[in-house]
């Protein structure tokens, strides 16, 4: 190695590195702290807790970033050098991981992540989102409104129109459009049948035949009906030419 190129760090600058290092133990105890009470706990603690833990973790975050920007040249300048002493052999996980010059690819994958998240956050970023969302607020228009007028009311699917509703399978001898016409038939029917008034008998002479066992009600009775009373077997499904004549 070729000495006149090692430059040994100050004791300022091995302050900065023991300060940054104190702080990322911080955050990692934080994180593995939380991350303890999220496995032991059932249920889950409560939202109070959650939050104040989220608070630390955003806190020490924020100093370990601000400690990183604050010390960039020293970091970006930096190279290590294992010494010749080092246990090459029996620590070889944690030299490979000092040695390391590109970040694993989990890692990578999170930081691409987390600059996109930032890039978004900038006015630029939150015209592109906007714009997504106008677009797809207006095809969502579109495809409901066409939905409506052309779909909503067929009884095939558009995969089954464009297969041949013919191989379409329904475990019904009728054809499902020949059944519709028949129910909007019905219903016309229906509709017509419903604009006739139904009427039966009076309550009262309902209640007389339940105690008397017939439907002469007496003239003294008052009827709760003050115009067009139906008096004796008007309003029941019998001809008042079978029974006797009821004085009025």
């Amino acid at each position: 190695m070729d000495e006149s190129r090692v430059h040994t760090l100050d004791d300022d600058e091995l302050k900065v590195l023991e300060q940054t290092l104190s702080k990322l133990a911080q955050l990692s105890s934080s994180i593995q702290s939380l991350k303890g009470d999220l496995m032991r706990s059932n249920p889950l603690p409560p939202a109070s807790s959650l939050q104040a833990s989220t608070q630390i973790l955003r806190r020490n975050l924020q100093t370990v970033l601000d400690s990183l920007n604050e010390n960039s040249e020293l970091f970006n300048r930096m190279a290590i050098h294992p010494s010749p002493n080092y246990p090459g052999r029996t620590q070889e996980n944690v030299l490979t991981q000092l040695l390391r010059k590109k970040l694993e690819p989990d890692v990578e994958e999170l930081v691409i992540e987390g600059r996109e998240v930032a890039r978004l956050a900038t006015p630029e970023g939150i015209n592109d989102l906007q714009d997504i969302w106008h677009e797809l607020r207006q095809w969502t228009i579109d495809r409901v409104t066409t939905y409506v007028r052309d779909e909503a009311n067929d009884v095939y699917t558009a995969e089954e129109r464009a297969a041949g509703v013919e191989s379409v399978r329904t475990g019904l001898r009728r054809d499902l459009e020949d059944e519709d016409e028949d129910e909007d038939e019905e219903e016309d029917e229906d509709d017509g049948t419903a604009q006739q008034r139904v009427r039966g008998a009076e309550p009262e002479t309902l209640l007389w035949f339940a105690a008397r066992g017939d439907f002469e009600v007496p003239r003294n009775v008052e009827y709760e009906r003050k115009r067009d009373v139906w008096k004796g077997l008007q309003g029941i499904n019998a001809s008042p030419f079978d029974m006797p004549a009821q004085g009025m």
